[in-house]
């Protein structure tokens, strides 16, 4: 396979749609922020980055990883009603396990929010969002798996807009409370409707399942670990700053540099998104195709990566202008995160993902547990000694580093 043969594959898979959704979305998120730190005051604003922060890394665990467990083994499900029966096996039982994990959030929240008390209400509020993002992901990854990725892109869509008009109505009437609020509520409301919408509670009760609930929760469970040891790599540095700084001024200076150049790391996310269901079936049958479907990604990432480097060593005071005067003074933070960007998408996202689809998330979270430890311990000490940038620094190596390891387990994959 060339790289024109990997788009061509690509764009058959629908994935033209989907990376138009991904982008779409993440221009709407962007909006958000923007009229978000524009019309809150800036500590304000801090207070709720660093409660969504908290909540961020929380979120892959909802529903205790069913969902990943339906990524995974509805890809390789032998039928449609097999699919369509794992689906309404993970959405009753994973919601169940979301809203007991609401209720622990809900316990822990003085303790999370003991050196930063404003935030306290925030987190509560906020807390109840994980049982929209299970009931909109797993529709999400239902049509994915039934190799629906313009539907899927469609949902993405419609939620993102429905996001954008609910945010900027409510926060306009109610400031920081009518923005946490339409972000918990508006995904629950779309949510119901594609259930209803799409008759997705009708199956056959009489199918035989292949795969037992304690093979999803065991998957799903070390895909939750990792991804959510993987989000406190991009939110360890927020709390270390909010807790050893305690300044939400500084907290929200740091939010507001990474925005852009993390959003980037929507187009290998989109592309892995399109071509989870792939490689899944791909590791069944040939493993080769996995390491060369890795060399075309990365001939094509490779030129897309000295693009972003330019243009945030050139432009980052620039850019950061679109937040407002007080946000333009940023010390190179912007550029210092565009390199951790180039990792995670040449390194850490693709090869994360790859390690899922062909069933080792257990090494996924190993390494996220590694990484962790060693980002509490250097994160620690250069917040203390060097502030933000500090922080930044320890983020961008950590990034670069679990790439790393990634790609040393998948040489061992391909010649075990």
């Amino acid at each position: 396979m060339n790289s024109v043969q990997f788009i061509q594959d690509f764009l058959k898979r629908k994935g033209g749609y989907v990376l138009f959704s991904s982008y779409f979305a993440k221009l709407i998120t962007f909006a958000i922020s923007v009229f978000i730190i524009r019309l809150l005051p800036k500590e304000e604003f801090g207070y709720i980055a660093y409660a969504s922060t908290i909540i961020s890394f929380i979120a892959p665990f909802k529903g205790l990883g069913m969902d990943q467990g339906l990524l995974r083994y509805g890809s390789i499900a032998g039928s449609q009603q097999l699919k369509k029966l794992y689906f309404n096996q993970t959405i009753k039982k994973g919601l169940l396990y979301s809203i007991l994990t609401v209720i622990l959030i809900c316990v822990i929240t003085p303790i999370l929010s003991i050196n930063m008390k404003e935030a306290f209400i925030f987190i509560l509020i906020m807390s109840i969002q994980i049982i929209g993002l299970l009931l909109i992901e797993t529709i999400k990854i239902y049509t994915r798996i039934i190799h629906l990725n313009k539907l899927y892109a469609n949902i993405t869509i419609y939620n993102n807009l429905f996001l954008f008009i609910g945010v900027v109505s409510a926060s306009s009437l109610w400031g920081a409370y009518g923005y946490v609020i339409s972000l918990v509520l508006i995904p629950i409301f779309y949510s119901v409707f594609l259930l209803f919408k799409l008759r997705l509670f009708q199956y056959n009760s009489n199918q035989q399942i292949v795969y037992s609930t304690k093979s999803f929760l065991s998957y799903g469970f070390y895909m939750s670990l990792g991804g959510m040891l993987s989000q406190l790599l991009y939110a360890v540095d927020i709390m270390l700053i909010g807790n050893l700084i305690k300044d939400a001024e500084a907290v929200a200076q740091y939010k507001t540099s990474n925005i852009i150049p993390f959003s980037l790391l929507i187009l290998p996310v989109a592309i892995l998104t399109t071509d989870f269901v792939h490689l899944a079936n791909k590791s069944e049958e040939n493993k080769k195709a996995i390491w060369h479907y890795y060399l075309n990604y990365l001939k094509i990432m490779f030129f897309i990566s000295l693009c972003i480097l330019g243009t945030f060593y050139f432009f980052s005071e620039e850019i950061l202008s679109i937040f407002g005067k007080e946000y333009s003074k940023d010390n190179n933070l912007m550029f210092v995160f565009s390199v951790g960007v180039v990792g995670a998408l040449l390194l850490r996202i693709p090869l994360g993902n790859i390690l899922s689809a062909i069933g080792w998330p257990k090494i996924n979270a190993l390494f996220s547990v590694i990484v962790l430890v060693i980002n509490l311990i250097a994160g620690y000490y250069c917040v203390l000694n060097y502030g933000i940038l500090g922080a930044a620094y320890t983020t961008i190596a950590l990034m670069w580093f679990s790439g790393i390891l990634s790609l040393f387990a998948l040489i061992y994959y391909l010649r075990k």
